[in-house]
């Protein structure tokens, strides 16, 4: 069993070195480390060139997005086994030794292997993913026959934490979409649609959520944007072309809903789109959604206006349940 650690970038000469390092210190060393430098204009990759010489390969292209930089890191690894690390975050050096006694041990349908990562932010070290989103694992390592349940609601697969099969990742097409953020949501789904994931329940990885990076992360600045909607969508479509419709079918219609009002905000026409909605099924929902955007943006205004009113009844209600409830008690 053979590790590449791919580790794309795009001007992180600022921070590459963290997770260079990181990569370095490992007690199970990486059998090659690859920086794919993502048409970086701040001299990231002279930088790693110059700092770390034959020890670290360099590949270079011109800006594609972080789904490009990935697909292209995946097709120059020379080996069976994929670990990315974002070139902001840090792996713990016991990260590799632990991943691979565990992939080890496991069948070859499992293709995606997983393991807990630490959220880092301005005030230090917090929680972990497992503990903040309720992940509890009953052995080690677990094996997920149904790994859309690591999926949604909440991904637990982060790439930063998985040790994942090369040729599976090539097979499933995965990161060729040409998205600009949220394209490691739709590799889990893709990767979950054709093969079984596993975890371990080791804190693997430090992600960093500092302030310093919000102006430059993908996650941050790519939440709730276009691709944010397409991504979903893509991948709820994947898991109904498998026969499950139900509640996938619902879900797309939500991300179709969020896509329209983000566009409507821009100016763009969302009349074509909203019949998307219909592609899996109708609802109420659905048809009233679209009788407001056949009106256009003002239409979807009145829309979401309508649905603020709506959550403030409920919360209302909810609260006037509890109080009664309490006085009851």
């Amino acid at each position: 069993m053979k590790i590449s650690a791919l580790i794309p970038t795009y001007n992180r000469r600022k921070y590459v070195s963290r997770a260079i390092e990181s990569v370095l210190a490992q007690t199970r060393p990486a059998d090659e480390i690859l920086v794919l430098d993502d048409g970086s204009t701040d001299g990231t990759a002279e930088f790693v060139e110059s700092k770390y010489g034959s020890h670290v390969r360099v590949v270079r292209q011109e800006n594609a997005g972080v789904s490009g930089a990935r697909r292209r890191a995946i097709v120059e690894a020379r080996n069976e086994w994929i670990a990315f690390l974002d070139s902001d975050d840090e792996w713990l050096p016991g990260r590799n030794e632990l991943l691979f006694r565990a992939a080890a041990s496991l069948p070859p349908e499992v293709a995606w292997l997983f393991a807990d990562m630490r959220i880092v932010t301005d005030q230090g070290e917090g929680r972990t993913f497992f503990e903040e989103y309720g992940l509890k694992l009953k052995k080690d390592p677990e094996i997920f026959h149904d790994p859309l349940v690591v999926q949604f609601p909440f991904q637990f697969c982060m790439l930063q934490g998985s040790l994942i099969r090369r040729q599976a990742l090539l097979d499933a097409n995965c990161f060729a979409q040409g998205l600009r953020s949220d394209d490691d949501l739709l590799a889990g789904f893709q990767m979950a649609c054709k093969y079984k994931f596993a975890a371990i329940p080791a804190v693997v990885t430090r992600f960093y959520r500092t302030s310093d990076l919000f102006s430059t992360s993908v996650e941050y600045n790519g939440r709730h944007g276009v691709d944010y909607y397409r991504s979903r969508m893509m991948a709820f479509s994947l898991v109904i072309g498998t026969g499950r419709k139900k509640p996938w079918n619902r879900h797309y219609a939500h991300q179709v809903r969020g896509l329209c009002k983000l566009r409507a905000t821009k100016g763009q026409p969302v009349r074509g789109l909203a019949f998307e909605q219909f592609r899996y099924g109708a609802t109420l929902k659905s048809l009233a959604f679209w009788s407001a955007a056949m009106f256009g943006a003002s239409g979807l205004r009145l829309w979401s206006a309508l649905g603020k009113v709506r959550s403030r009844n409920a919360s209302d209600s909810a609260a006037a349940i509890h109080a009664n409830l309490q006085v009851r008690e």
